[in-house]
């Protein structure tokens, strides 16, 4: 009996391990909101019998304006960490049987009447990739005890809402220690726009390293622009006709990074013989790129795992995770 008493006390937090499954799943498919009646489901109900966990109808009932669908605010569906964010999240959102409502907002003012149309149609959660230079943070709070929101990179300036960030440091310290490896002395830096808080950021980490590393760098060659192939070609045009020029180049993305050794071949240089690539976001160019490119590959399952995680918290419990990316070592950096 008292074996028996200890197992009904498993919370929905175990079953999920047991089932090797969030506790979003466990909750769809014990209350009948989860329709599919696959494998995952059958593991969810087999953890629970093992269990002997039952769904706590009372809390249920206070959950009971659930709409089974979840927020997602970008700037644009076609910039490289939005486009992995959105292929990261869509899948395990419909896996547990909810929908993804997406609300696409370039500017600050658009990103406020997205999230207000998302929040009107009481979504479970709400996730934001802001865009630069835009601030949140009164249209963050102004839902902020209803719907648990997550902003996902940028500049955090609502302290109510939760926060899932990549260390960008550890990124750039990456990079800045592989190109030294591989011989590299001088290294420029194109970063993303100015008025962006996530570019001035890795602009003065990327000066750190740098200088810890023992490498050398000229304020000629490190730059602000957009985030395109067309950037990336003419700033290698200009910089590499000057007198003098770096041993590498890193991008703030993986679209500059392309554009530069577009340019670069242009100019009769070799990469990465003669000069030496890093990318941004590991987008599908840089492995189709010739040669493949270096780049820094986000977290993005962590990224979705994480956000669904205090999504499912609820409201009124911020917190701040902060993730390590990966530096995805390819040809275009490589000593040959």
């Amino acid at each position: 009996m008292a074996n028996r008493a200890s197992k009904s006390q498993a919370s929905i937090v175990e079953v999920a391990t047991l089932a090797d499954v969030s506790t979003a799943t466990v909750s769809r498919v014990l209350s009948g909101r989860r329709t599919k009646d696959d494998e995952i489901a059958a593991r969810v109900r087999k953890a629970a019998a093992e269990l002997n966990y039952s769904v706590n109808y009372a809390a249920s009932a206070l959950r009971s304006d659930v709409t089974n669908t979840i927020g997602l605010v970008i700037p644009t569906a076609s910039d490289n960490f939005s486009a992995g964010l959105l292929d990261a999240l869509e899948p395990i959102v419909d896996d547990d049987s909810r929908q993804l409502l997406l609300g696409i907002g370039a500017d600050e003012a658009t990103q406020i009447d997205r999230i207000d149309a998302l929040c009107s149609r009481k979504v479970d959660g709400l996730i934001t990739v802001t865009s630069a230079g835009a601030d949140l943070s009164r249209v963050f709070d102004k839902y902020a005890d209803s719907i648990p929101i997550v902003q996902v990179g940028g500049r955090q300036r609502s302290f109510r809402t939760n926060m899932v960030s990549i260390d960008e440091n550890t990124a750039m310290e990456a990079i800045i220690r592989h190109l030294a490896e591989q011989g590299v002395h001088s290294v420029a830096y194109l970063a993303g726009k100015e008025v962006s808080f996530e570019s001035a950021e890795l602009f003065a980490m990327f000066h750190t390293q740098v200088r810890a590393a023992g490498l050398t760098t000229d304020s000629d060659w490190n730059r602000f622009g957009d985030r395109t192939v067309s950037r990336g070609f003419d700033c290698t045009i200009r910089l590499f006709g000057e007198r003098g020029h770096p041993d590498a180049v890193v991008c703030a993305d993986d679209t500059i990074a392309f554009g530069v050794m577009m340019a670069l071949h242009a100019l009769g240089m070799n990469v990465p013989e003669d000069i030496k690539v890093v990318g941004y976001n590991d987008s599908p160019i840089a492995s189709a790129s010739l040669p493949t490119m270096t780049s820094v590959r986000p977290p993005y399952a962590q990224i979705v795992s994480e956000s669904l995680r205090l999504i499912e918290s609820g409201p009124g419990h911020p917190s701040h995770v902060s993730l390590p990316p990966q530096l995805v070592v390819r040809v275009s950096s490589t000593r040959r």
